[in-house]
């Protein structure tokens, strides 16, 4: 698993170089796919440059990517590529992309490299945040009120909690996992595959737990609060509890 992981971990750096130099020139031209989400040539060139690395470390492997065909793999393992997460902030100048590298299942590495921040988990390895030439044990708040709990909220359709204190959303993953905040909810987002890729492993590794409640809610917590905030979630009418990926 650790040479999986420093696989992921250069492979994510080396991609998040080629993001950033783009980042930094500005003015990217944009595209819309037909689900009306944006994508740019750098998205592409991210997932080209990935599946590249991939095919020359471990060309058994599957890859499955956001922006191009999936490539069958015959060792029963698939890698999930999402070359800029984010891409709406990207093209907005925002630093607060990333580029997500998953070992489905099994490790998640998430870089942002305009922040200089790359988060790193695998199971039974712990979390772990890298800034700069620091490296960080991550792990999610001791925080059981739920009135006190601070909620970072995404997504069309955010809903209406009652307790808690809803806070700014920005850089949300990163602050659960170093404890910076509570509970992390994304409610009528349009999440798929690639959204949940890297979030299960790195939040669990890091002490918390998730679960997607109905078709596109999910919850993200310190573990503490999970069970009241899922209650508040799932008391919506119609809406039931799943897993990651399900």
């Amino acid at each position: 698993m650790w040479t999986d992981m420093l696989l992921a971990l250069r492979i994510a750096r080396e991609a998040g170089k080629v993001a950033e130099l783009a980042f930094v020139a500005g003015s990217p031209v944009v595209h819309h796919k037909d689900d009306g989400s944006e994508v740019t040539p750098t998205d592409l060139a991210v997932e080209d440059l990935v599946r590249r690395r991939l095919a020359e470390a471990v060309p058994a492997d599957g890859v499955h990517g956001e922006e191009r065909p999936e490539k069958p793999g015959t060792s029963g393992r698939r890698w999930l590529v999402d070359p800029i997460s984010g891409t709406a902030d990207f093209v907005r100048g925002r630093p607060t992309y990333s580029v997500d590298l998953a070992l489905e299942g099994a490790l998640a590495v998430s870089a942002m490299p305009s922040l200089g921040v790359t988060m790193a988990a695998g199971r039974g390895m712990g979390c772990r945040v890298f800034r700069g030439g620091l490296e960080e044990v991550a792990h999610v708040s001791t925080q059981d009120s739920v009135d006190r709990a601070r909620i970072c909220l995404h997504g069309r359709e955010k809903p209406v909690l009652d307790r808690g204190v809803v806070v700014d959303n920005s850089l949300s993953a990163l602050r659960l996992v170093t404890g910076r905040v509570d509970v992390v909810v994304a409610a009528g987002a349009g999440l798929d595959e690639f959204d949940l890729a890297c979030l299960p492993v790195l939040v669990e590794e890091a002490g918390g737990r998730v679960t997607v409640v109905g078709d596109d809610v999910v919850l993200a917590s310190n573990a503490l609060l999970h069970d009241a905030f899922l209650d508040l979630l799932v008391a919506r009418p119609g809406v039931e509890p799943g897993t990651p990926g399900s």
